[in-house]
């Protein structure tokens, strides 16, 4: 093992601090924006979005308590070597992104959506902070006192922090059920009323109620059209319903932003949208013959609840 070069107490204090600093950066910011961050995992194809809610917010507490870790002086070797193994993993994950799972992002979200690092940019960054920590010393310097306490102290808080400040989907829909509801029967007299609205009313299908302007709607049509494809739901199964907040731009753009495939879609006036959903948006409705059999916000919305819905006989 390559001794460690540092030998100037201070010079080693600003290489624990900025590193750890970097770490608390990047598990808050992931965090500030955690559904985004969600998504982004989500997109990979290797977890249910139930399993993924749980692993980013496992991420993230883990970054976090390294950061405090090193900052503070808990088991300096083993936060050393365990940031290194961290860094070299998230260093060739990014290498292979696109050959591995055909992925690419504008942004990695390893800072988030605040600070938006594209892929070069986060191994750069992953580069820089792997010679800073082959630097640093951990016997130079103080070292916390109790660090088993510190150490069980700072991961339990920070697991129970990340599950409860915002909690994911499936404890929030434990806990407080779905309560949002669209007017059944005007759903269906606009449907079939408005020209292709019909086909709205036939069979088993989900429905989003979208704004093409609203940023909320446009990670909803991310979120459905991910769930599609983990789950294998045909184009025709899925419909939308927009709102077309403004006019002079072509519906083409809400799909371009939301980096997804058009999909049939119909536009109602923003008096009757407002009226059916009750004012809620993004909305998506589980709709059999006509009948609304539930509703979902599109936060706790999975790939396995529509499938269900669209194969149950």
């Amino acid at each position: 093992m390559q001794k460690p070069l540092v030998k100037n107490i201070y010079l080693n204090w600003v290489l624990r601090i900025a590193v750890g600093l970097v770490f608390v950066l990047s598990a808050v910011l992931k965090y500030l924006s955690i559904d985004s961050f969600d998504m982004y995992v989500y997109e990979h194809g290797l977890f249910g979005y139930e399993i993924t809610e749980s692993l980013t917010r496992c991420l993230v507490a883990a970054e976090l308590c390294l950061g405090i870790f090193l900052i503070i002086g808990v088991f300096p070797r083993f936060t050393k070597y365990t940031m290194l193994l961290f860094l070299t993993a998230f260093t060739v994950y990014l290498l292979l992104l696109p050959a591995v799972f055909g992925i690419e992002s504008e942004n990695c979200h390893c800072f988030g959506e605040l600070i938006s690092f594209n892929r070069w940019q986060s191994i750069v960054k992953n580069l820089i902070l792997i010679a800073l920590l082959l630097l640093y010393n951990p016997t130079l310097g103080w070292h916390f006192r109790w660090p088993k306490i510190a150490f069980a102290v700072t991961a339990v808080a920070s697991l129970v922090a990340v599950f409860a400040l915002i909690t994911p989907s499936y404890i929030d829909t434990a806990l407080y059920g779905k309560t949002i509801t669209i007017d059944d029967e005007l759903f269906r007299t606009t449907m079939s009323e408005t020209e292709g609205g019909e086909t709205f009313l036939q069979g088993r299908q989900i429905v989003c109620f979208y704004s093409t302007a609203c940023g909320y709607c446009r990670k909803s049509a991310k979120k459905v059209h991910l769930a599609m494809r983990q789950a294998d739901i045909p184009s025709d199964k899925v419909r939308i319903v927009f709102w077309h907040t403004d006019k002079s731009k072509p519906i083409s753009l809400f799909f371009e932003k939301a980096k997804v495939p058009e999909i049939e879609h119909i536009t109602i006036d923003a008096e009757t949208f407002l009226n059916i959903t009750n004012g809620v948006m993004p909305l998506i409705a589980f709709v059999n013959d006509g009948t609304v059999a539930e509703c979902h916000k599109y936060i706790e919305l999975n790939e396995r609840q529509m499938k269900d819905f669209l194969t149950e006989k």
